[in-house]
This record gives C-alpha cells, structure tokens and sequence, in this order.
C-alpha cells in the first residue's frame, strides 16, 4: 500500500468459503475473508481483521454487492463487537446451509 497507515477492521462473513476482497486500483492487493468453514465460527460468521481505509474503498466499489446488502459481510471495529453481531445474526440465511433431510423443503417428503 502507499505507505499510509489505516487502523484495523474486523469483518463477519457468512460466505461458505469466505470471498477473496480486491479493488480495480489496487492490483495485487488483496484480503481472504474467513467464511462459515473457518476454524473458528461465530453465528455462522467467520471474523478476519483488515486494515479499515482497505475495507472503506472495498464497500464504495462494490456498493449492492448482494452478501453484504444481505448482512452476509459487516464490518465492526473490535473482535468483541463483531462476535456480539455475528451472535445477533445467526439467523441470517445464507441459502448455503444444509438441508435438513425430515423436512428437506415445503411440498417435498423424503424418501421412504
């Protein structure tokens, strides 16, 4: 980066396999977002730190971008807040989760 410091970030994501963040100005740089199959998860979130003006840019050029207008990526400025968020969304689908194979989806019996 251009020698500037910025303070840190720490970024929820519900992703399955997290998402790799990149900006059009700023080629090869870039930051992997632990998602739902991290080591360690929270509500379904993975937590990873990244500097705060990376991510501020990331948000402006990727404005809609569907995960994080769904709450499936935010942004919180501790570990204890992102985790206290993470927890509060928990029931926040990402369409990804698992079938539950009794009740696999509305009109549709399992097998017998």
């Amino acid at each position: 980066m251009s020698g500037t410091t910025s303070s840190a970030i720490v970024i929820g994501c519900k992703l399955a396999n997290g998402v790799i963040l990149r900006l059009k100005n700023r080629p090869g740089v870039e930051y992997k977002l632990n998602g739902a199959n991290a080591a360690r998860v929270i509500g379904g979130y993975g937590l990873t730190t990244i500097p705060s003006d990376f991510w501020d840019a990331w948000v402006k050029e990727k404005a809609g971008f569907p995960p994080l207008e769904n709450k499936l990526i935010f942004a919180q400025p501790t570990v204890a807040k992102a985790e206290g968020q993470a927890k509060e969304q928990e029931a926040v689908k990402a369409g990804t989760e698992p079938l539950n194979p009794q009740k696999p989806a509305p009109g549709i019996t399992p097998a017998k």
